[in-house]
């Protein structure tokens, strides 16, 4: 789907993926894009082009203002691309349902409703959605287990979904590897978190986003070691447990080891 004079819905525009995705797809002429996020601080107010909305996406209310903003301010929506998530970093301790309820609201729940929305609002336009998935739905991440089951969730209901599939959707899912951003230290509250291998520049992420949403592509791989090594691991299990073993070697201190 060409990007020219679309009216694009961001969700997690406010860094990282996000907002290198927002700086490239500002740059189209006619682009109308609602940048979403919770703080829109760091968000670039371009008249006519660029709609800051502050919204916590995690929960259906605030899915359905950004929805009814969108309807404001460019009439239609005819791209979505579901790109807020987050993760946590830890070792599973006490019980906790919040903790885990969390993060599948925002994960999980957040774009399959934003994906409902869209083709039940949309009438019979051509329309696009995007969602941001992760490697790590594919791959086993120590001290990462609510997060990849997370990512692993959304991946099968996309593969599923795709079946039932309106025509007139275009439906792209997104498997970047570790970006270098805050993301990770989001994720533990600390400086200087140990990224997974491999690892990307966001810039270099969002490049390849844009492409394959131009080129109507159903999976994005932003990383080519990642789609070389994937199929290879899916064939041979035992490298992928070992690079799970070697990967549970960086995240030590937060599994007591």
């Amino acid at each position: 789907m060409n990007l020219e004079n679309r009216k694009i819905v961001l969700t997690g525009a406010s860094s990282g993926i996000g907002l290198e995705l927002l700086k490239l797809m500002s740059s189209y002429d006619g682009v109308k894009i609602v940048a979403v996020a919770r703080h829109v601080g760091t968000i670039p107010n371009i008249e006519g082009v660029v709609y800051p909305f502050a919204a916590d996406v995690s929960t259906s209310d605030g899915i359905d203002r950004v929805f009814e903003y969108a309807a404001q301010v460019m009439g239609e929506i005819d791209v979505f691309i579901a790109n807020a998530g987050m993760a946590y970093l830890e070792k599973l301790g006490n019980p906790d349902w919040d903790h885990t309820e969390y993060i599948y609201n925002l994960n999980v729940f957040s774009p399959i409703y934003s994906l409902q929305k869209l083709v039940a609002e949309s009438g019979d336009r051509k329309i696009a959605f995007t969602c941001t998935i992760s490697g790590a739905g594919l791959v086993s991440l120590p001290a990462y287990s609510l997060y990849c089951s997370t990512k692993a969730a959304l991946h099968h209901f996309v593969q599923t979904y795709r079946y039932e599939q309106p025509d007139r959707l275009q439906l792209t899912a997104i498997y970047p590897v570790a970006t270098r951003t805050y993301f990770f230290d989001k994720a533990t509250g600390e400086d200087n978190t140990p990224l997974p291998f491999p690892a990307q520049d966001a810039d270099l992420v969002a490049r390849k986003i844009v492409k394959g949403i131009e080129k109507g592509k159903k999976t994005i791989y932003p990383s080519l070691l990642f789609r070389l090594f994937y199929p290879i691991g899916r064939s041979f299990p035992c490298f992928l447990k070992v690079y799970s073993l070697l990967e549970k070697k960086k995240v030590g201190k937060w599994l007591d080891l």
